[in-house]
């Protein structure tokens, strides 16, 4: 059960400052050396705490004689004060929330390592089931000659279109005139790529086909993955078909 010194600690109350209070009012209207004994500290103390605790609407006074009478506030005004820090929070909640939501904002990014990490990546592509853009290194194709095969009939059973600029190559090429044309649509560039690049949804991953220490990184931020469509438009208009 929660005592009375404790509760009043939820008022922001120091110890010393609940038991000057609740010395004063079991006092009721007494003066600052009365108090003092009651709260068995000294009067010094006592005198700023009670100077405090009247700042603070815990506490008023009257002058008898040109003394100083102190008493304690009735308690019940205590809920008014905690409706009163309700309501002030109630005001600010947008605020608050307007500002949790610009932190959420920013660029979420995970990494994940070698081929069973990189497989993370493309069981969110499905997930998303979006439009999907690659700028792809062929040897993906052989890096993930298991698991490849199972992800394209499923991105085809999704329906997921997907345009790919890749290496002009002898495999790349055949694997544009095997895949049927209202799933994919290739084009390609002189350059060799040592890297894949996806666009889909609000997301962006980069993934390295490597012997050892293949890694993939994807970040999740909108303005990010507009910016990298617009990119991948420009370098699709420079592409080109195969004759």
């Amino acid at each position: 059960m929660v005592t009375k010194e404790e509760a009043l600690k939820e008022l922001n109350l120091s110890d010393k400052e609940v038991k000057v209070y609740l010395s004063l009012l079991m006092l009721g209207q007494s003066t600052a050396n009365s108090i003092a004994k009651k709260a068995r500290l000294n009067r010094v103390t006592t005198y700023d705490i009670l100077k405090a605790l009247l700042e603070r609407g815990f506490v008023s006074y009257v002058i008898k004689s040109g003394v100083k009478h102190f008493e304690a506030v009735d308690p019940s005004k205590f809920s008014d004060t905690l409706k009163e820090k309700q309501e002030k929070i109630k005001a600010i909640m947008p605020e608050l929330k307007a500002i949790k939501a610009s932190l959420t904002k920013k660029p979420q990014v995970e990494m994940f390592e070698e081929i069973k990490g990189l497989k993370s990546i493309f069981n969110d592509i499905l997930k998303e089931n979006k439009e999907t853009l690659f700028i792809g290194d062929p040897k993906m194709l052989d890096k993930l000659q298991f698991y490849f095969p199972h992800f394209i009939k499923q991105k085809r059973k999704q329906g997921i279109f997907s345009k790919v600029i890749t290496f002009d190559c002898p495999s790349m090429r055949k694997y544009k005139k095997q895949s049927p044309k209202k799933y994919l649509n290739m084009k390609f560039i002189k350059q060799e790529i040592e890297m894949t690049k996806v666009i889909y949804g609000n997301k962006v991953s980069f993934l390295t086909f490597k012997e050892k220490n293949s890694i993939g990184i994807l970040i999740n931020n909108k303005d990010i993955a507009d910016t990298e469509r617009k990119l991948f438009d420009m370098l699709w208009k420079q592409a080109h078909s195969p004759k």
